[in-house]
């Protein structure tokens, strides 16, 4: 009899436990649906949206969105050249413009961490021809507060040659011209682009390579930027990439030509893809490049003794929209408009690259706008949810995104943002 009983028990628990385990691989099946069309409406409102824009003439580029690495939504939309209609693809490389600057500070921040550099290390240490500058220490090029003017509007109407600028060039011409700085370096924020064309040649004094070279082997093979690289004269010519920049001038859209600053780099002159740069932005959230005490310094805000915080880190700004925490960089060169935006607390990385530039504070490719858009998207209000009750019954049911709506944040002047 209690062999009996106890048979009894244990069956009870057997089919109590396969039952638990059938509601538990039920809920787990309910959760992968309920991901799945969240992922799927996701999709489709954010090609609604963007493919609106582009049939409005107000985008012409690649969109990325992605959520903890995996891609939500990865499309390209109009022509690269329109001389002979190659249309863009999500292969081509663009020039990144100042999104170059967080590759040009994690470069910096990489022979910080090996010790190599020191951050409080005056810039002449390893560029002693700019000696007006011996005040300036490598914190302050990274942070934009070392009050050296910038040399995009300076250069060009120095240069009588019909070839490439370079950072050695630059480093002459600095050094020849003996600008001051505008003030004490640390006193305040100014973003200026000589700041990361210096820490370019920082680089290439230390490595004894070129800034191109170590980026390639230091960053981008390491973290599978495939489709990268650094410009350089030499071997790139004018083919970095076959996506060529158009500018609205009066009636119509102009290609905007050669430009010999674009041998200059670290400002500016990364070419990659939106994928590419997802998963430059996404490295700092391991060990395998950047440390965790790195990537801490990098994106921390900047102290200055004249105005207080700044938004700027070590190549990244820190700001916060809707009560979220967002890091970013926009550029803007020949142009081309780029952004790279992370929300870290839920990381979500939006990739937003173009290479139409409308008229002045036109609506043509503002990122603000689009940002905000794909935000109402990714983090709607509850209200705004899609339907997930009947999952099996209405599969392509979902909310749509609101159109329009919402003015756009002030974008930073300068010529490479």
């Amino acid at each position: 009899m209690p062999r009996v009983i106890a048979l009894f028990f244990a069956l009870i628990i057997f089919f109590a436990s396969k039952s638990a385990g059938d509601d538990e691989s039920a809920t787990l099946v309910k959760e992968f649906q309920r991901m799945e069309y969240l992922r799927k409406w996701e999709n489709e409102q954010i090609d609604s949206f963007i493919t609106k824009l582009h049939e409005s003439k107000l985008f012409n580029g690649t969109l990325l969105v992605a959520r903890k690495g995996e891609i939500v939504y990865f499309n390209s939309m109009g022509v690269a050249n329109r001389e002979t209609g190659e249309t863009l693809t999500n292969e081509m490389p663009y020039q990144m413009a100042s999104v170059s600057k967080p590759v040009t500070a994690s470069a910096i921040m990489l022979l910080v961490q090996r010790g190599e550099i020191n951050l409080d290390d005056k810039i002449t240490k390893y560029l002693p021809e700019l000696t007006q500058y011996y005040k300036v220490k490598v914190r302050h090029l990274l942070t934009h507060t070392s009050g050296i003017p910038d040399y995009i509007y300076r250069f060009q109407t120095a240069w009588d040659k019909d070839a490439y600028m370079s950072n050695d060039d630059l480093l002459a011409f600095y050094a020849k011209k003996k600008y001051r700085t505008m003030f004490n370096p640390g006193y305040r924020y100014e973003y200026s682009n000589t700041n990361y064309a210096f820490l370019a040649s920082i680089v290439e004094r230390i490595s004894e390579e070129r800034f191109a070279d170590f980026a390639e082997h230091e960053i981008f093979e390491p973290l599978g930027m495939c489709h990268t690289h650094v410009f350089n004269p030499e071997r790139d010519s004018l083919g970095a990439t076959p996506i060529l920049g158009y500018r609205w001038y009066g009636r119509r859209w102009l290609e905007y030509g050669t430009d010999w600053r674009n041998g200059i780099v670290g400002d500016k002159g990364v070419f990659a893809t939106a994928d590419d740069m997802m998963r430059f932005a996404r490295a700092f959230e391991t060990d395998y490049l950047w440390c965790n005490e790195t990537s801490c310094q990098i994106f921390k805000k900047t102290y200055t003794r004249g105005r207080g915080m700044s938004e700027y880190g070590y190549g990244w700004r820190m700001r916060e929209w809707d009560s979220m925490d967002v890091v970013l960089h926009y550029g803007f060169w020949n142009s081309f408009r780029t952004g790279v935006i992370q929300f870290p607390e839920s990381d979500v990385t939006f990739v937003i690259l173009n290479n139409f530039t409308g008229s002045t504070n036109g609506r043509v490719n503002n990122r603000d706008y689009v940002i905000r858009e794909l935000m109402k998207i990714m983090f709607p209000k509850e209200e705004n949810l899609p339907v997930l009750a009947n999952l099996s019954d209405s599969p392509d049911e979902g909310t749509e995104s609101e159109e329009g709506g919402g003015q756009p944040l002030e974008e930073e002047g300068g010529s490479s943002d």
